[in-house]
């Protein structure tokens, strides 16, 4: 691991102070964590790639877990911003679906 600090930069030892959300830990609880665990679903948000956020990575084995949404990472800044960083991983319940977008849309 301190290769990969070394290689990575400070962003995969902690959360950053500057405001991002890279190094901050998350604790995923979708549907499908459940079923496929990884590990204990705790994950570290690293850099995304549009139109992604953040990436979520597996704290303990490294493996790519999915992809954070703008909307999710917009929350936990707020929240991070409001009552400062966590000590323990916030729990991401569910993930974003384009049916779940198209079902609001229809509704309004």
């Amino acid at each position: 691991m301190r290769a990969q600090i070394e290689m990575f930069g400070a962003a995969m030892a902690g959360p950053a102070t500057n405001g991002s959300l890279i190094g901050l830990k998350v604790k995923l609880d979708r549907h499908a964590d459940r079923e496929r665990p990884c590990c204990r679903n705790v994950c570290i948000i690293g850099a995304g790639k549009e139109p992604h956020a953040g990436e979520l990575r597996c704290a303990d084995c490294g493996q790519h877990r999915g992809w954070l949404s703008k909307t999710t990472a917009q929350w936990i800044e707020h929240v991070v911003s409001r009552f400062g960083a966590p000590a323990t991983p916030i729990v991401v319940r569910k993930a974003h679906t384009f049916e779940d977008e198209a079902t609001s849309c229809s509704q309004s």
